[in-house]
Order: structure tokens, then sequence, then C-alpha cells
């Protein structure tokens, strides 16, 4: 069951990914693909550190998250420049 979750992610950061790179207009697109994409990696890393028994790979998680919150941040305060 929680190989078919994970399947499922990586088909949806897939289309992320081809969302961001070839069909996304304008740059608010990209930045909400691209922080969909973001949340997509935090859950497939939590879901592989339930799996595996490490859990120290959901710190590692966290870490990404709040990395991608400050820089979707950072560049929306640059685009209302």
């Amino acid at each position: 069951m929680i190989y078919i979750a994970i399947y499922i992610l990586l088909c949806g950061m897939t289309i992320m990914l081809y969302r961001i790179v070839f069909t996304a207009c304008s740059i608010y697109d990209k930045v909400i693909a691209f922080n969909n994409f973001s949340t997509q990696v935090v859950l497939l890393i939590t879901i592989i550190s339930v799996t595996t028994n490490n859990f120290f790979l959901i710190d590692i998680a966290l870490l990404y998250a709040s990395i991608s919150f400050i820089s979707t941040i950072a560049l929306m305060k640059l685009m209302l420049l």
C-alpha cells in the first residue's frame, strides 16, 4: 500500500516538473507549480522515512520544507519590487 502511494507521488512530481518546464505561461504559475512540487518532495521523503524506519529523514524533510517556504517568499518579494 505504501509503494502505491510512492508511485502516485512520483507520477504527480513528474507532472509538476512538466508543468514547470513546458506549459506554465506566467511566472506565478511556475512558482505555484514549484511550491506544489516541493510539497510532494517533502511527502515523498517522509514516506520513505517511515517505510525504512530512518526517522532522521524527517528532519531533512522539515529542513527542505522550510528552505522551500523561504525561497518562495523571497521570490514573491523580488517579483513585487
